[in-house]
């Protein structure tokens, strides 16, 4: 199956991460958190407090596959190495991107803004460990906070939403699978799992 790295190209005028997408079915499968005081909530959103309606999760891991279709609906799968999530969490940032948000890559929506960002450095001692969350090193985390009554009321505390995708300019970047590799994709297809690939 080929493998394509997702690269920056910073000479572009569109390149990196223009929006955060809050979706049902996150590519990287991981929901995020919420935090409420709300006790009938699901127990895997963490509950801390109604007010802020803040949301936690991962946005991009490094060197996760991803599995995507072509045009031509042939499977592929795709990555980002830890350099690039690094240089895609700074630019979205810089180039204040932090109000841009939509609903399942469909719907533009406001009163959604990215509050705090960060790249875990240390599994066994990020933020995101109090929440009872484990990332692997240099994936990039964010949290939302959702002020879009609709959003928060209708999408996030009735489950509708359940982690961030992103919206972005990459460039590919074809690469060779060492037979390890090759192995390990064989193996989660037989197992039924292709999603989970090295």
């Amino acid at each position: 199956m080929k493998v394509v790295e997702f690269t920056l190209d910073e000479d572009s005028e569109d390149c990196g991460v223009f929006a955060i997408s809050l979706v049902e079915q996150p590519a990287i499968e991981e929901n995020f958190k919420f935090f409420s005081k709300d006790k009938k909530q699901p127990a895997k959103f963490a509950t801390i407090d109604s007010d802020k309606r803040i949301v936690m999760g991962a946005v991009m891991i490094p060197d996760m596959h991803i599995l995507r279709l072509d045009e031509d609906g042939n499977q592929y799968n795709c990555f980002f190495s830890k350099d690039t999530v690094r240089r895609v969490s700074e630019l979205y940032m810089l180039q204040s991107k932090h109000k841009n948000a939509t609903i399942d890559h469909q719907r533009v929506v406001n009163g959604i803004t990215t509050v705090e960002t960060w790249i875990v450095e240390d599994s066994k001692i990020d933020k995101t460990k109090l929440h009872g969350l484990e990332y692997p090193i240099g994936t990039w985390v964010a949290c939302m906070k959702i002020e879009n009554e609709d959003v928060w009321q209708n999408y996030v505390k009735e489950g509708v939403v359940k982690g961030f995708s992103i919206e972005g300019y990459f460039d590919e970047k074809p690469t060779n699978m060492s037979e390890v590799d090759v192995l390990d994709q064989i193996r989660a297809i037989i197992l039924g799992d292709e999603n989970k690939t090295v």
